[in-house]
């Protein structure tokens, strides 16, 4: 059996023959960029995320860069350029990137030393005199940090912009009542990436913000500062295509199925494994499971470890291979603050197992013994807490 890290929902039938139907219809209406599906998908996109206006966007990374820019964050966006946004340090480079685009400067969170994620008190103790927001990603689907990390930026007069790429759909606690990601900061990022929980087939993003007069912002600023004849501002292009919404119509339509799926995966994986040499992802209310990455106890037991699951036809990937501080783009920004030692560690024994709705029982089921007969095999008999790599 052959099971790839991602199989797309839109490749399969009967997705792909009603797609085939909508992007028929979008090519003979002539309207390809911003026209009436991408007018209707920021309207459901608002639904979803409790009323909050959202403006349909190109990619992630530009999602990302117009929330700071949106905000006045950074020299670019009408701020400082001294100004400061804290960034976890295991994240994607993205979040690295568009602090800088913008004009602002990133200062790097570790994470916490039993979780993906850094703690609040993490970014209390990052905090400078410069700071002027918090990036808060919800790395792998988990969102469950927001409550208490909104609360201290509230407090201390701070913006909050949620990067939810991997984390649409996530719920911040553990009834139907809890606050979805994307609706707790000041602004949201979302990437529709094909890989995520609500995916495209190929790049496009969407930004949500509590103020709609930074939305109006992110309007002009997608699309060159363009409106009613004249360029108000310098700004990007940055615009999603009809056909990409159109998939992003029919991916919102199975939505919850899918989400639901995802959980029901998680949940399997997470008791068929309990008793394994490594450490499984933290279970928290309202995860999304983007991705599920589980914690080798070193760098050579995860190789040893991906090896065994290749020769069973199981494709895995490391998320992330070095933390933003230790990449040579971004290592002077970082300067001589010193090591982020867990978010070291992370980056030296992570590794990310099929996870997605695709995913059939009987692969489900494979996986699932494939992993238990590898993590037991000789060489894999180690504790669950990982080491750097040395």
């Amino acid at each position: 059996m052959k099971i790839p890290l991602f199989r797309p929902a839109a490749s399969a039938e009967p997705m792909a023959a009603r797609l085939a139907q909508s992007f028929a219809d979008v090519l003979r209406s002539g309207t390809y960029i911003l026209g009436p599906q991408v007018q209707a998908l920021e309207v459901r996109l608002s639904a979803l995320l409790q009323g909050r206006e959202t403006v349909a966007v190109g990619s992630g990374s530009e999602a990302l860069l117009l929330a700071f820019k949106s905000l006045g964050i950074g020299s670019a966006g009408g701020g400082d350029a001294l100004d400061e946004v804290l960034v976890p340090a295991y994240t994607f480079v993205a979040c690295a990137e568009a602090v800088l685009a913008a004009g602002a400067r990133p200062v790097f969170v570790d994470s916490a030393p039993d979780d993906f994620l850094p703690a609040l008190a993490d970014f209390r103790n990052a905090r400078t005199p410069r700071t002027r927001a918090i990036l808060a990603v919800g790395l792998f689907g988990d969102a469950s940090g927001l409550p208490e990390l909104v609360a201290w930026c509230r407090d201390e007069k701070l913006l909050l912009v949620e990067d939810v790429a991997q984390c649409l759909g996530a719920q911040a606690g553990d009834d139907a009542a809890a606050g979805h990601a994307g609706t707790w900061g000041d602004a949201a990022a979302m990437s529709f990436y094909p890989t995520k929980t609500l995916g495209a087939a190929g790049d496009a993003g969407a930004l949500a913000f509590r103020n709609p007069l930074h939305a109006g912002k992110a309007r002009l600023l997608r699309n060159h500062g363009y409106r009613d004849g004249r360029h108000h501002c310098l700004g990007h292009n940055s615009r999603m295509d009809e056909l990409q919404a159109c998939l992003l119509h029919a991916a919102l339509d199975d939505f919850p199925v899918h989400l639901a799926r995802r959980r029901a995966i998680a949940a399997s994986y997470l008791a068929a494994w309990s008793d394994l040499p490594m450490r499984l992802p933290r279970d928290s209310a309202g995860h999304a499971w983007n991705y599920f990455v589980v914690q080798l106890p070193d760098t050579r037991e995860r190789e040893d470890f991906a090896a065994k699951l290749a020769a069973s036809g199981i494709a895995t990937r490391i998320y992330y291979e070095q933390p933003l501080h230790l990449h040579e783009a971004l290592r002077p920004w970082h300067g001589d603050r010193g090591a982020l030692p867990n978010s070291e560690r992370l980056a030296g024994c992570s590794l990310s197992l099929p996870l997605y709705p695709m995913l059939s029982d009987e692969e489900i089921g494979y996986i699932i013994d494939a992993v238990r007969q590898a993590a037991r095999a000789p060489g894999n008999q180690h504790p669950t807490t990982c080491q750097p790599p040395s």
